[in-house]
């Protein structure tokens, strides 16, 4: 099973982030398209059109270094998705790169984002933390999840989580956690509309093996 490479933005409106889906969606829509037209679509020695479209269309010079590269494990129209939930939106697939920061810099500088990073770390504010997690936790075995996630309340495993979702309360937090191995990168995206409406947030990660900044704004170059 692939690893799961993932863009997350947080927008300041539920429309924001909505109209951001739809951009990226496009993306989406572009690349199938030139992996069935071009000749050599994934050539080391040139830009795919699809960025430099996009970055043109956001006032962004797409590069042609490594940093920049989308590379997913198979065909696009089967590996890439982008779902947005409330606020948030995330684009992912089953793969070794994504944009990397000149895609986060779309996000933000192009299509508005408040926030945006390649590890994402939710918080979602709720009544009943424990009871939310149980409820979780309950959802992910039902959908044969059962060995690929963490509940805990112990704040310092987010040191070494990939992806994490926090539910609080006034003080009471209660994590999942989501590493890189075996499947739990992808329990982690099938957890992602059991959130919606309860409007999540992005949190700054932390400082461990997966840590990665969350962006809040400037250019790159």
């Amino acid at each position: 099973m692939s690893h799961v490479v993932m863009q997350a933005a947080e927008f300041s409106t539920v429309a924001a982030a909505e109209q951001a889906a739809a951009e990226l969606r496009r993306l989406v829509a572009d690349y199938v398209s030139y992996e069935q037209t071009a000749e050599a679509p994934w050539s080391e020695g040139a830009v795919p059109a699809p960025l430099v479209e996009f970055g043109r269309r956001h006032g962004v010079p797409w590069p042609g270094d490594r940093t920049s590269r989308f590379l997913l494990k198979g065909l696009f129209t089967d590996e890439a998705n982008v779902l947005s939930v409330d606020r948030l939106v995330f684009f992912w697939g089953g793969g070794f790169d994504l944009g990397g920061a000149w895609l986060r810099e779309v996000l933000l500088r192009g299509l508005g984002a408040v926030h945006a990073t390649d590890v994402p770390q939710l918080a979602v504010r709720v009544d009943d933390p424990q009871a939310r997690a149980a409820a979780s936790a309950e959802f992910l075995v039902e959908e044969d999840h059962e060995e690929q996630f963490t509940t805990t309340s112990d704040d310092a495993v987010l040191d070494g989580a990939l992806f994490t979702i926090t539910f609080e309360r006034d003080g009471d937090r209660v994590h999942l956690t989501f590493e890189d191995s075996g499947g739990q990168d992808w329990a982690f995206v099938a957890m992602l509309p059991q959130l919606s409406g309860d409007d999540p947030t992005l949190r700054a990660p932390a400082r461990g093996p997966h840590a990665s900044v969350v962006d809040g704004g400037g250019a790159l170059g």
